[in-house]
């Protein structure tokens, strides 16, 4: 979707959220949860022809946190 084409639909009608303000308000609910204190902020991208999500991890420092905590799905 970061190329501004739904892979579900294929429309060229995607909307990002990554450069909006404030996405880890006060309730985290554009974040996932990396330990009690730190949470990785996420860039959505939005259809707006199907309403599809897809979610990435805005910052390559929470993404490396990531791979070292969470199991490797085989």
């Amino acid at each position: 979707m970061k190329n501004g084409t739904c892979p579900l639909c294929g429309a060229r009608e995607v909307y990002s959220g990554a450069a909006v303000k404030g996405k880890s308000g006060m309730h985290q609910c554009n974040t996932i949860p990396l330990s009690t204190f730190f949470a990785a902020v996420l860039d959505n991208y939005v259809c707006g022809h199907c309403g599809y999500v897809q979610s990435f991890i805005a910052k390559e420092k929470h993404l490396a946190a990531i791979r070292k905590k969470w199991p490797l799905v085989m």
